[in-house]
């Protein structure tokens, strides 16, 4: 196990998160403005739905995104590892704990950005299940690939 790697591999997935992040709130900001804010007739009644699914659709994506992340980087980190159990434990650690912070941030910056047309949508005790769910799933697949990693050596 190495702590400066797992470190690295965790910001690393803060920063991607945080990019995820913006780009998420920046596509869910530009449904809601098209389907809500100037909306008149039956799109400005049904319009915080598609609104609310939007930001659904957005936050899963997102959260999707942390799982072949947690791949490369498994891989990439694992060809330096020492051995097969450093590679595991070191790759498990710091993609669980990364994609955990990649999902914290990324939603989060997503939550945050709704506006007045997103009554509906999400908060975010409502997405920390899928987020932790994502965080142990990184974890299994950069331990994985991590051993897979050390194969390159």
């Amino acid at each position: 196990m190495n702590a400066n790697e797992i470190g690295l591999v965790a910001a690393a997935f803060a920063l991607v998160g945080a990019g995820a992040g913006i780009v998420g709130a920046a596509a869910t900001g530009w449904a809601e403005a098209a389907l809500a804010t100037a909306a008149t007739g039956e799109t400005a009644r049904f319009g915080p739905v598609f609104v609310a699914q939007s930001y659904l659709a957005v936050t899963a994506a997102v959260l999707v995104g942390a799982v072949p992340l947690a791949g490369v980087l498994g891989v990439l980190v694992g060809s330096r590892a020492r051995g097969v159990t450093a590679a595991a434990v070191t790759c498990g650690l710091g993609t669980g704990l990364g994609a955990l912070a990649y999902g914290l941030v990324a939603v989060t910056m997503i939550v945050v950005s709704q506006g007045d047309a997103a009554a509906q949508a999400h908060g975010l005790a409502d997405a920390s299940v899928p987020t932790v769910a994502t965080a142990f799933v990184a974890a299994a697949v950069g331990a994985s690939t991590g051993v897979l990693g050390t194969v390159m050596r």
